[in-house]
């Protein structure tokens, strides 16, 4: 009897580990509902597009690990919509590119994120220093956070939640 609990007891946490790792609920982006940017080169692959690690800053240097302004904005991003708000991916990606980034695709995306994110890559080295350069441009991002396993791949994703704001 012991045993047959045991084994219930398991099977219920691994059914619960596989619908929400790390407590996140698996994404769910359809690849119809996914726009790709055709005049940017598609996303990086895991060292292509990447800056060289010699002119990054050594540890020990007296020069700021934060990229300047104009280069973070070569860091790539995608945007997810985490809304019921039709388009509202598109139009945020129109808008920081306006202000100056590269976006090589957004989404639509269902998931249970808090709040609007920029989400970086932690081993891209100027991804994070890039998402709060993007947060401090726009302020409609209210957290800035390390990429978790369910998110699409790229340097920084921004997902979008009701929060969000197009003023």
């Amino acid at each position: 009897m012991l045993v047959i609990c045991l084994g219930i007891a398991v099977l219920v946490v691994a059914v619960i580990a596989l619908r929400e790792p790390n407590g996140h609920v698996a994404a769910q982006v359809g690849s119809s509902s996914v726009g790709k940017k055709t005049s940017t080169p598609a996303q990086p692959s895991s060292s292509a597009g990447r800056r060289s690690r010699s002119s990054e800053p050594r540890k020990g240097d007296t020069q700021s690990s934060a990229p300047a302004a104009g280069s973070a904005k070569t860091v790539p991003l995608v945007v997810l919509n985490n809304t019921t708000v039709t388009g509202l991916a598109h139009r945020a990606a129109q808008r920081f590119e306006q202000g100056g980034w590269t976006v090589t695709s957004y989404a639509n995306y269902q998931n249970d994120i808090v709040s609007t994110c920029a989400y970086y890559d932690p081993a891209d080295a100027g991804a994070k220093a890039a998402a709060k350069a993007l947060q401090q441009q726009y302020p409609a991002i209210k957290r800035v956070k390390a990429r978790f396993a369910e998110l699409p791949s790229g340097p920084i994703v921004v997902v979008l939640t009701p929060d969000y704001s197009e003023a």
